[in-house]
């Protein structure tokens, strides 16, 4: 089980959204003990950080022997254009079932932007996920609603990023996949607003009835909402 700012989560852990999936997903592996694989069902960058072995492999089940005496290492299947490669869903999820080794997965892409819309295949998630963290990034509020914030969206000339639009375009996109057993919101960058305006984007969330986190990975905490 992972502990999630006291939330306990079931493997495998699957990371979508925007505003910090890469920096949680390290952050994740620092807290816990190994054994531990870190990949990603989409792309990572290339050179990953220095933080963790990489391998690349043919198939998943090359990383057994790579995970004994508690190792944490961070995998994909190859190489291409300063990217890693990962694995599909399927097979993650399947090699999951079969050796119980945790996997942390990175399975969203947002160019860096604190937030995302998603096109009709995102993200790259199984069928029923075990535990899903939907990473949010809280350095969009006040700011136009554009592509500059969020991933793929269209300027709308006026319009800002309110809570309520920030929590509408959460709640009402596609951050989990609808047979996820376990939903958690991250909200990360909290230390690039105002408290009030972060226990008013809390409140929302916390009404959906979803599990709620709040923190800032530059500043290295994360916690219950």
């Amino acid at each position: 089980m992972l502990n999630f700012a006291g939330y306990q989560l079931s493997y495998p852990v699957w990371l979508t959204g925007g505003g910090g999936k890469t920096s949680l997903m390290y952050y994740l592996a620092r807290s816990q003990k190994g054994p531990l694989i870190l990949t990603t069902s989409t792309k990572l960058a290339y050179p990953p950080r220095k933080e963790l072995s990489f391998y690349q492999l043919q198939k998943l089940e090359e990383a057994l022997p790579l995970v004994k005496d508690e190792r944490k290492i961070l995998v994909g299947s190859r190489v291409e254009k300063e990217k890693i490669i990962g694995f599909s869903p399927k097979e993650l999820d399947a090699f999951y079932r079969q050796y119980k080794i945790p996997l942390i997965i990175e399975a969203d892409g947002s160019n860096r932007r604190p937030l995302k819309i998603h096109w009709s295949h995102e993200p790259a998630l199984p069928e029923v996920p075990e535990t899903v963290i939907a990473v949010v990034g809280l350095s969009a509020l006040n700011k136009p609603y554009c592509g500059e914030y969020i991933h793929r969206a269209e300027g709308i000339p006026g319009k800002t990023i309110t809570p309520e639009v920030l929590y509408q375009l959460v709640l009402l996109g596609k951050y989990f996949a609808p047979n996820t057993k376990k939903k958690v919101i991250f909200l990360n960058q909290a230390d690039a607003v105002d408290n009030k305006q972060l226990m008013k984007v809390l409140s929302l969330f916390k009404s959906s009835g979803v599990n709620v986190t709040y923190g800032s990975l530059r500043e290295g905490y994360i916690l219950p909402g």
